[in-house]
């Protein structure tokens, strides 16, 4: 412990950003979230708490300077007990100067641990990467969960080159975002023919492959599957601030650490975690079960081989 994380950021990241950022005191972190009014009483709340929860970091989002100014002391005793980040989404925030802290831009943060985690895969398997196959890499990757898979991929697809270029990129990556998938779920949920057959169409428009929609379906089925059978966990739970408090206890009732860990609802990112949370209760299991059961069709006629394969997507997505 010992120093404040004073991170600027944009506010539709907090959540993402803030469980990254907690990583440097714990493996498994338990976030408490606090905004607005709720700052002062939690900080003093934990600061003065003969127990400090395991694991605890408490991270304030844009917290009024006149606050932060009344709570001095206590965050100086927190700080020590606890992780503690302070994130704002104006460059203009200043801490008092008798708070110690390290400042964080985070996109320059992130930028930074990704090149190195890139580089390093592409080491380890024996390969070189150009700037523009980085860059491109970069756009159409936004979550850091699938480097190793996705680095992995373009390792295989160049073979003997040394090499990887922004066309080796440009054929084996899609550019994929998680919530047009939760988006087509929904609207299979709502049994919205004309939603599901547009967002499919938006994201095939997107040059994403029909098998790789497949794959990240089949993914956030399962998903959804584990956030039905964790309803119980998580009830209650009904806004963001809720749920990732109990979000992250979430890893600690699993017996053994996954060695995939991007197939367990446990180590998704907070705010995914949350939207799945909500689009699992617009199921039933059967339902669920059944898309499950569709997909592993359409995996089976593909793999027996199909000129039909897009038909035959949007009949199944249709039927379930």
């Amino acid at each position: 412990m010992g120093q404040i994380v004073l991170a600027y950021g944009s506010k539709d990241n907090f959540a993402e950003d803030v469980h990254l950022l907690s990583k440097r005191w714990y493996e498994n972190p338990r976030v408490v979230a606090v905004s607005g009014a709720s700052v002062r009483e939690t900080v003093i709340e934990k600061a003065s708490a003969l127990f400090v929860e395991e694991n605890l970091v408490v991270a304030l989002l844009d917290p009024p300077s006149e606050v932060i100014g009344r709570i001095q002391a206590p965050l100086n005793v927190l700080k020590d007990r606890a992780g503690v980040i302070i994130y704002v989404t104006s460059a203009d925030f200043e801490l008092p100067a008798s708070l110690d802290a390290v400042r964080i831009t985070v996109e320059k943060e992130k930028a930074k641990r990704v090149k190195e985690k890139v580089l390093a895969l592409v080491k380890a398997g024996g390969k070189k990467m150009t700037d523009k196959a980085f860059t491109l890499l970069k756009e159409r990757i936004r979550d850091e969960v699938l480097l190793d898979e996705e680095i992995a991929k373009l390792i295989s697809y160049v073979g003997d080159k040394k090499i990887i270029e922004g066309k080796d990129v440009a054929a084996i990556i899609t550019e994929v975002h998680e919530e047009d998938f939760i988006a087509l779920s929904d609207a299979v949920a709502r049994r919205d023919r004309k939603e599901t057959i547009s967002i499919l169409e938006t994201l095939l428009s997107q040059g994403t492959n029909m098998l790789a929609i497949h794959g990240f379906m089949a993914r956030l089925v399962r998903l959804l599957l584990q956030a039905k059978d964790g309803e119980e966990f998580f009830r209650g739970a009904s806004d963001f601030r809720q749920f990732s408090k109990v979000f992250s206890r979430l890893k600690e009732s699993l017996d053994t650490v996954p060695a995939e860990k991007r197939y367990y609802l446990a180590y998704q990112k907070p705010f995914y975690a949350f939207n799945l949370n909500k689009t699992s209760k617009k199921f039933t299991e059967e339902d669920l079960l059944a898309f499950l059961n569709m997909l592993a069709n359409f995996d089976r006629k593909v793999k027996k081989g199909t000129r039909h394969d897009r038909a035959n997507f949007e009949v199944g997505l249709l039927e379930t």
